[in-house]
């Protein structure tokens, strides 16, 4: 490890133990070791993976490429044309709104745009100023002559193979695309921090932006969602998607389960920097406040230990209360004084249809956080045996979300729900999700075995 990244690391591990005190840092720098060893065997997989020299593709869907662009590094902002440049789907536009003070940009895509044998179609925008990013990327979309939209950062690059795989799933239904991604530290050559993310989860988008790149949206859809809101500047396509969540049926939602967005690391960005833009979220923590506001759910959110992720505490468990049954085990302790309150909360949300929380065993170690099924077919728990003071993978062990199955021996149900309760809790979990309810885990409610 070089000098930068520990001194990096130092500032980090500062503005932590500042905001949530010495014991909580402890148990965070104990999860960061780890996390540095995950990133060094990521990078060196990830850096052996040949560029893909698919068959060049072109037809049927017109994706314009949206770039807010204001005064990124020339040499990134080459990378991030080259990438594009090499994609085998070839029909696509690019739509560049530029906000900078110079005229650098415009000299980099006239060179690309000059030369015959590049065949890059662009179409540029001088802005005269900077109106921030939703304004900016605004200017773009109102530019824009595709069907669909794919939204990408200034500095920051994409694999050969991402509009193409783009395209097949939209060919597949998809109103809207999303794809894993991760991060690259060019002054090291490095890819870590791999954002493997699961299918659309609307609790954990309430949680924390975990869609955030490469996103593609249906350009109709922005349209009428009224496109980036200015107020939620540095967050704004988590209040977009937010917004989206609304009206978009969830099958129309499609994730890529291949890293496809490679996010540049660097000082002013919040990828390198958590510390950079304060602003964003704050804003992200707005854009939540105001998807509950718009549906007339009683919900304050609150920051939680880590930047940009969020808690929904709901005030509206007195009038729930009738609503719902709680089943808890006798041997269960809890460690959360209001779990009842806590647990009701979840039934102001019309959709909400079961509500798990998380079980310790008495040395700590999680037992229940949601279960799944694996690869093979087997029930698994969700970050089973980890210590409950650390925040998993992503932090989605410490995030409210929707899980596959909570446990039996503590959940509460919506009480017309009541005759599918069975001690088979990934059928009685699934008969609820058919009959268009979400099951939720939220680890934040604790019990302990006796």
């Amino acid at each position: 490890m070089d000098i930068d990244s520990i001194r990096q690391g130092i500032e980090k591990l500062k503005d932590y133990t500042e905001r949530n005190g010495v014991k909580a840092a402890v148990f965070r720098a104990l999860e960061g070791i780890r996390e540095g060893s995950e990133n060094r065997r990521y990078s060196r997989e990830a850096l052996m993976i040949p560029e893909s020299i698919g068959r060049r593709e072109d037809g049927g869907i017109f994706l314009s490429l949206i770039i807010p662009v204001f005064e990124p590094d020339m040499d990134d902002f080459a990378h991030l044309l080259d990438s594009i440049l090499s994609q085998s789907y070839t029909d696509f536009e690019v739509v560049i709104a530029d906000g900078s003070g110079n005229d650098n940009i415009e000299n980099v895509v006239r060179i690309y745009d000059e030369d015959p044998d590049i065949g890059l179609r662009i179409k540029y925008r001088r802005l005269g100023s900077n109106k921030g990013i939703s304004e900016n990327t605004n200017e773009a979309v109102r530019e824009a002559e595709g069907e669909y939209l794919v939204f990408l950062d200034h500095d920051d690059f994409i694999e050969p193979d991402a509009l193409s795989e783009t395209v097949r799933a939209i060919r597949e239904g998809a109103d809207i695309v999303y794809t894993d991604e991760d991060k690259y530290d060019g002054l090291r050559d490095r890819y870590i921090s791999v954002n493997r993310k699961p299918g659309f989860n609307l609790d954990l988008l309430l949680s924390n932006n975990y869609i955030c790149h490469m996103l593609t949206v249906k350009k109709e859809l922005v349209e009428r969602a009224g496109l980036f809101r200015p107020e939620y500047d540095g967050a704004q396509d988590h209040d977009l998607l937010l917004r989206l969540s609304e009206t978009v049926p969830r099958e129309r939602i499609a994730h890529i389960p291949k890293v496809l967005y490679h996010w540049r690391i660097t000082q002013r960005s919040t990828a390198g920097n958590p510390g950079a833009k304060l602003y964003a979220y704050d804003n992200g923590r707005k854009a939540v406040e105001d998807y509950f506001r718009r549906r007339g759910i009683k919900a304050s959110v609150k920051n939680s230990p880590h930047r940009g992720f969020f808690r929904a505490d709901y005030r509206g468990a007195e009038s729930s209360s009738g609503e719902s049954c709680i089943f808890l085990d006798k041997r269960l302790v809890p460690l959360t004084p209001d779990y009842e309150r806590q647990l009701r909360g979840f039934f102001s949300r019309k959709e909400v249809g079961i509500v798990g929380a998380r079980i310790i065993g008495r040395s700590g170690r999680t037992l229940s956080n949601g279960f799944k099924r694996d690869e093979y077919g087997r029930r698994v728990p969700e970050y089973g045996k980890i210590d409950y003071r650390f925040s998993g993978y992503m932090h989605r062990a410490s995030m409210a979300r929707e899980t596959e199955a909570v446990s039996i021996h503590a959940f509460a149900v919506r009480r017309e729900l009541l005759p599918l309760v069975s001690g088979d809790t990934f059928a009685m979990c699934e008969r609820v999700r058919k009959l268009g309810y979400s099951v939720i885990v939220d680890p934040e409610i604790i019990f302990r075995l006796r």
